[in-house]
């Protein structure tokens, strides 16, 4: 996919060495942005940095790219080579607990104008270490004072002192097993896979809740419309999500599609439910 992308730039540089006929058919008026690393779908250890590539292209210079977590800013960053139309950015995020995350970028030009970002969503995963607690028993230490019973004691000679080291025990406690069973898939439900719908700017996304024993504390949301035929790209994320449905920008004459998954209460995720298409018409 990012070769795909790499490929379009090129073609659009290409463009505009040809001279384009009018600023309606220039598809760079804004600025572009697009991630090369990490992967969507990527699973990274908790605590450890995420390093994230992208490229930015913009015609009247690249002056920053803002990185967001979760629909945060996190961090924005001036390209080393300030003012040049085409630039790469590395920024490093470290995932502080295990979960989804929703990582963007978005770039920015000289001129104070914004382009539209580029969104992938990874996952952390990491254990937090438990501490056993040790039972250390430390009674008084035994101290006997050896004094001859037919002379009389030489006050100027030390006294021997014998010490005995104290015992320790510890014990191992007996911990109920983890919950490492991942919850059922939930199923996608409106709009019906492979519904055209008519022409809007946001679209309901709802599918069906599941259940566990230790409860459901969210459900996550990937949408991603289809650039070229074959090819998709992402359209954003979302969660973690307490009910059954999301509102999720759309564009008349898209192609998209979505799919969802839960997490329990012990942090087990369900695997991606099956995925679920849907139109939109140009008017």
């Amino acid at each position: 996919m990012k070769k795909t992308r790499a490929l379009s730039l090129l073609i659009i540089l290409a463009f505009l060495a040809l001279g384009g006929t009018s600023c309606a058919q220039q598809p760079d008026q804004y600025p572009s942005v697009w991630i090369d690393h990490p992967q969507d779908g990527g699973v990274f250890p908790v605590g450890v940095p995420v390093t994230v590539i992208s490229h930015a292209f913009a015609r009247a210079g690249v002056a920053e790219v803002v990185l967001s977590i979760n629909g945060e800013p996190y961090r924005r960053d001036a390209p080393a080579e300030a003012g040049q139309d085409f630039v790469s950015l590395q920024q490093d995020w470290v995932p502080g607990e295990a979960g989804i995350y929703i990582i963007q970028v978005q770039a920015y030009d000289r001129q104070g104008q914004v382009g539209n970002p580029d969104s992938i969503s990874i996952e952390a995963k990491g254990d937090t270490p438990t501490q056993i607690p040790t039972l250390v028993d430390t009674p008084l230490p035994l101290t006997a004072t050896l004094v001859p019973t037919e002379t009389p004691v030489d006050t100027a000679t030390p006294v021997p002192t014998n010490t005995f080291p104290p015992p320790t025990y510890t014990f191992t406690p007996t911990l109920p097993p983890a919950d490492t069973t991942s919850p059922p898939a939930p199923s996608p439900a409106v709009p019906a896979s492979g519904l055209e719908l008519t022409c809007r700017s946001t679209q309901t996304l709802v599918w069906l809740p599941v259940d566990d024993p230790s409860g459901i504390t969210g459900y996550y949301v990937k949408l991603e419309r289809e650039a070229t035929p074959g090819n998709w790209q992402s359209e954003g994320g979302y969660g973690p999500v307490t009910g059954k449905q999301v509102d999720a920008n759309v564009q008349c004459g898209g192609v998209y599609r979505w799919m969802v998954r839960a997490q329990d209460g012990a942090g087990n995720f369900s695997n991606w439910s099956a995925i679920s298409y849907f139109s939109v018409a140009i008017s």
